[in-house]
């Protein structure tokens, strides 16, 4: 067989495989007479597209032009765009022989129609700090929205520093048209970055790093199926599983681990790899076996608060008139009676953490405990509370007892607690619900982190105790456990409402447990009601609350937009009560659980249930300026209260998933009806839609017990436009009880691009040793020609290899990094071996993305993953390369 190996100039970048002209690859030799050793095709998703100047275009002298308005980049209305931004031109310090060099590129402008609802995510990816010199500022950059016939600035925001994307949420009342997407940096390190635009009913969108959530080495969670370990102990589920230890936690729930006498420790920068992956394909096994429903890590969790603010506590509490919570009060003078909240957290301050101590004084009158039951769920692994008499791990005691450092230590359960209930007492602060009865449940030790193990076994223990009836859980974290969701819905199901922060990431991807479905997520608004610039949205956000944004004075009242509550200090081991600022969901999700032991404290027959559907119907809320970063929208205690007291409900009725999205492949979806009361008995009078593309439904047809099928007929459609409208539902309530306003469902159809429109970038497709070593064999260079990549190899050794491709548009020598393109063999965030014999192998396919799967969809969290290095060498010949591009 033919070879062809060429040198390009990556400062010397070894192209060992075949470059054809015509499509990025080809699928034989060059002559065409021979068939390659292996060859196939990538394909992409729909309106994906990258920037025209990355650095790996700079290099080769392909760059592009979108650096004015005039040149601007054209985008779909909706799209993923991969991208490279350098406020200066450098090299990187890779530690190879070889040299990488990024190059200054300041904006990107891309043009764009944009829509009320329309959000836009702009996310930066860094390379290792240690590509840099020491001292290097992360890199600074701006978001501009233009009005493209007027030049007016729609919205700046600017000089966001860190890892929080930048999120734009195009709110009631914006103006359809053209609009400039201005991207640019002004200082700082090079970065690559993804850009998102998305409709407000598209799903998450920014699921574009691989989720690298901790977990305990050596340890799982099993659910095992019904009755397979009924009646058995610990000793013989751990045989079972040939495992060390085993321990219960409650339901079809066991913590395993695997190894005796090892301490088993939290995943941190400098645990070693082997323990990481032994422990994932340990944890694959036992969820491979026929008694086992489902296997998962025992994922580490944190609390959601961002540290205490410096200054000086401030003497009033801004966030309950946010909420008319003075209003609700008169409406609600029971503040929350007899109404127990577990806060599942750090544990309570306590002047000596022993179980003598006394507890904070702003929040004693209202504690409540239950006599011989474990209150402090903490493994003796992320516990240190012996020093103060207690045993090492699981007791009756959940005072927090710090973090046993010199400095101050988080007394964040503390602060949680005292907005959901602290003590009206004319003295500090005043909690949402201040009769109320707080439960401190200790599931966060050492450094505010949990196991999902523990606190698993606390949600099953509150699940069985009447003295319970809400669970505010400010953590978060984890990943998607079923056996953690299962937990939540028994608690659930036993009428405890669970409540949980909505995570401080500020992203779209699904944060856990918020994201669950029996769980009221909650996200965080600032002194103004408008969103915090932390807090995540999409699909954890249920609704938001006050949570506070340190950064602003939003309500202008001369200080920081912080929460004051109950806090402590700890320093030098001498533990003094006070109150302090804090922000973060951790603090929004504590006003929820407490307008909800108000509303139980004016009717006890308050559920769960009726909390979902009166939120649902828009009565505990303030409506929101979108639902993608507001959810139903902030909540209001007065609503929420009078809601409680109305006597008679209206029945409501819902759908599942609450809107609809067709894309021209897809043409037939379907959604089910979710009623309050559930038994209700609801007629259907009216189905209408201002769509001729939406096949009418008939409502007489319609059964609010079965499924409902909608389709969409795209003959004749533009498929380059967008097209939306609302499915409005009239029903009513056959026992003649009032209803609610129409059910109104929204419906998206946005067809595919065009194949000669998509281009992830330029790819670069290797042939990966699959030791440990994971070196670069082979690889090639192709690019997109009608919405695929063709690539081949040829004169390929006979033998095993990973097969993976993807862009390098900063141009440090790696692909597959977070904010890349990446495709993996067979597929993405699950790679598998492939087999070259010494017969051709052709037809392999690929697909690439910007995206990363989710956790869901690979099953355990793909943990350190940094990407595949280039195969590099020591000539400089990017003139090829222009050469081969060009006469594509």
């Amino acid at each position: 067989m033919q070879v062809l190996t060429e040198r390009l100039g990556f400062g010397g970048l070894l192209i060992a495989g075949l470059l054809s002209g015509c499509g990025g690859g080809g699928g034989g030799s060059l002559s065409g007479e021979v068939e390659a050793d292996l060859s196939g095709t990538i394909s992409m998703e729909s309106r994906t597209r990258v920037d025209l100047d990355t650095a790996d275009d700079i290099r080769v002298g392909l760059a592009g032009d979108n650096d004015s308005r005039n040149t601007s980049q054209a985008l779909p209305n909706s799209a993923v765009v991969g991208g490279y931004l350098s406020s200066s031109r450098g090299t990187y310090n890779t530690n190879t022989a070889d040299s990488f060099e990024y190059f200054a590129d300041r904006v990107d402008i891309y043009a764009a129609e944009l829509s009320e609802g329309d959000r836009i995510n702009f996310q930066v990816f860094e390379s290792p700090d240690s590509y840099f010199p020491v001292g290097t500022l992360p890199p600074q950059r701006t978001l501009k929205i233009v009005d493209a016939d007027t030049g007016q600035e729609v919205l700046i925001l600017s000089e966001s520093t860190g890892s929080l994307p930048i999120i734009a949420v195009m709110g009631d009342g914006f103006e359809e048209g053209a609009y400039f997407i201005e991207l640019s940096t002004s200082g700082g390190a090079p970065f690559r970055y993804v850009l998102t635009l998305a409709s407000e009913s598209s799903a998450s969108v920014m699921n574009t790093r691989y989720a690298e959530p901790d977990f305990l080495v050596d340890e799982a969670v099993v659910t095992f199926k019904p009755e397979t370990v009924a009646g058995q102990d610990g000793l013989a589920v751990a045989q079972a599983m040939s495992a060390a230890e085993a321990r219960h936690l409650g339901g079809h729930s066991w913590r395993v681990r695997r190894s005796a006498g090892q301490p088993v420790t939290a995943l941190s920068a400098q645990t070693p790899e082997h323990l990481r992956t032994e422990t994932l394909s340990w944890i694959q096994q036992l969820g491979a076996r026929a008694d086992v429903e489902v296997a998962e890590p025992n994922y580490i969790y944190t609390a959601q608060q961002i540290k205490p603010d410096d200054d000086p506590l401030y003497s009033r509490q801004w966030n309950y008139p946010l909420i008319q919570l003075p209003l609700a009060w008169q409406a609600a003078p029971e503040g929350g009676q007899g109404v127990g909240i577990a806060v599942m957290d750090t544990g309570l301050f306590r002047n000596t953490p022993s179980d003598t101590g006394t507890w904070h004084p702003d929040i004693v009158g209202n504690l409540d405990f239950v006599p011989g039951q474990i209150m402090d769920y903490v493994s003796a692994e992320l516990d240190i509370d012996s020093r103060w008499g207690d045993q090492n791990g699981r007791d009756a005691n959940p005072a927090d007892p710090g973090d046993g450092k010199a400095q101050s230590s988080s007394f964040h359960g503390t602060h949680v607690a005292g907005i959901a209930g602290a003590v009206d007492n004319t003295d500090g602060v005043i909690g949402v619900a201040p009769l109320s009865r707080i439960l401190p449940v200790r599931v966060l030790g050492e450094g505010g982190e949990g196991n999902a193990a523990d606190l698993i076994d606390a949600i099953n223990w509150a699940a069985t105790r009447n003295e319970i009836d809400v669970i505010n859980l400010s953590l978060g974290g984890l990943g998607p456990s079923q056996s953690l969701e299962s937990a939540i819905n028994s608690a659930t199901d036993a009428g405890k409402l669970v409540v949980a922060a909505a995570g401080n990431q500020g992203t779209d991807e699904a944060t856990y447990p918020a994201a669950f479905e029996n769980v009221v997520g909650v996200g965080a608004v600032d002194g103004a009601g408008k969103r915090s610039s932390y807090s995540n949205i999409g699909p954890s956000v249920d609704l938001v609350a006050p949570g506070g944004d340190a950064s602003r004075d939003a309500n202008q009242d001369g200080v920081a937009d912080v929460i004051i509550s109950t806090w402590g200090t700890d320093d030098g081991g001498v533990f003094v009560p006070g109150y302090a600022g804090l922000q973060g969901t951790s603090m929004a999700a504590p006003h929820v659980s407490g307008v909800y032991a108000l509303m139980k404290s004016v009717d006890s027959g308050m559920t769960p249930d009726l909390f979902f559907n009166f939120l649902a119907g828009g009565q505990l809320t303030s409506p929101p300026p979108n639902q993608t970063e507001y959810g139903a929208g902030v909540i209001d205690a007065l609503k929420s209260v009078d809601a409680a007291l109305d006597g008679n409900t209206s029945t409501i009725l819902a759908a599942n998933p609450s809107s609809l999205q067709f894309n021209g492949v897809i043409n037939e979806q379907e959604f089910t009806f979710a009623k309050f009361p559930s038994n209700a008995n609801i007629s259907i009078t009216s189905v209408t839609d201002s769509a001729p593309w939406l096949i009418d439904l008939d409502a007489e047809a319609i059964n609010t017990s079965e499924p409902v099928i909608v389709s969409v007929d795209t003959s004749g459609l533009d498929q380059s436009q967008t097209y939306s409208t609302d499915i409005v539902i009239e029903y009513s309530d056959n026992a003649g009880g009032d209803t609610a306003s129409p059910l109104t469902i929204p419906v998206t159809l946005q067809f595919g691009d065009s194949p000669e429109d998509l281009d992830a970038g330029r790819h670069y497709v290797l042939l990966v040793s699959t030791d440990d070593s994971r070196e670069t064999i082979a690889q090639t260079v192709v690019t997109a020609s009608d919405g695929q990549y063709r690539f081949a190899f040829d004169e390929v050794e006979p033998g095993e290899y990973f097969l993976a491709a993807g862009t390098d548009m900063d141009n440090n020598g790696l692909i597959c990094e977070n904010g890349e393109a990446c495709a993996e063999y067979p597929v993405n965030g699950l790679p598998e071996k492939i087999v070259i014999g010494d017969e051709p192998l052709s037809g392999v396919t690929l697909n690439t993305s910007f995206r990363r799967p989710t956790i869901a969809a690979m099953g355990v969290p793909r943990y350190g993953f940094e990407g595949y290095r280039l195969k590099t060498g020591a000539d400089d010949e990017a003139e090829l390369v222009r050469q081969v591009e060009t006469n594509r």
